[in-house]
This record gives C-alpha cells, structure tokens and sequence, in this order.
C-alpha cells in the first residue's frame, strides 16, 4: 500500500456528532477514568469531538479537504486490522489466543469501541481520498 495518499492528520476520539459546549477531557488508564494530570504520560487522553464543527473548520482552510468521519470499525478493517489479527493469533501461545480476541472484538465491536469512536482524515485538497475512509466517506 505504499502508494496510497498519507493523510495529513487523523483525528480519532469519540463523537458526539453536534456542536459540545460540555468540557469532555479526560483521561483513562487500564480501562478506568482517572485524573488528566494523573501519571502523566501513561494515559490515554481523549475528549468528544464535533465532527462537524471540526469538518465546517477543515472547509475554511485552503487546500485542506476533511474526509469521514467513518466508524473506528470501518477504518481499522480498511487499515487490514483482521490480518494483523490473524498474524498475532497465529504466533501468540494458546494461553494468551484469548487476549488477542479481545482486543480485537474491543477495539471493533459495535458494542465495544467500533461504532462509538469514529475517524476522520485531513489531507491535501490534491490528495486522492485516503483508501481507509474512501468506501464509507460520509459527509
């Protein structure tokens, strides 16, 4: 895939698809809420988004097309994330072949984190559409 087009940025957080005017910073570790200034550097950082608010802002900037969003799902499954899946499981130990499932169902499921965190790329105007967002663009 080395010719397929870079994007420029990937925003990928949880979307609350309208405008927010909730402070929605946060943060996580092992899967719990903790402080943002807690641990600094070991957490996962996220916040809600306003696709659209940031799509409307993406419009404004010569040269820039926003592209998505699109389900963390759908991207992941366009980046080849079920092959990486095979190749893990194919050379973890059985005891840890469970693990593997897991993260894979948690980070696609629609349940889990696949329908609730949506992706969305900036490229250059010039650029042809990013091929992990190119067969479920929304707009």
């Amino acid at each position: 895939r080395s010719s397929d087009p870079v994007p420029e940025a990937v925003v990928s957080t949880q979307s609350t698809g309208d405008s927010t005017s909730e402070l929605t910073f946060r943060a996580f570790r092992d899967h719990q809420q903790v402080s943002p200034l807690e641990d600094l550097g070991l957490c996962d950082l996220t916040a809600d988004v306003s696709f659209k608010d940031l799509r409307r802002a993406a419009s404004k900037v010569n040269g820039v097309t926003a592209h998505g969003p699109v389900t963390q799902s759908s991207f992941l499954t366009l980046m080849g994330i079920g092959e990486r899946f095979r190749q893990l499981y194919s050379v973890v130990p059985e005891d840890r072949q469970d693990a593997v499932i897991h993260a894979h169902n948690f980070l696609c499921s629609p349940e889990e984190m696949g329908d609730r965190f949506k992706v969305l790329c900036l490229t250059r105007s010039s650029d042809p559409v990013p091929e992990a967002v190119v067969s479920t663009q929304s707009t």
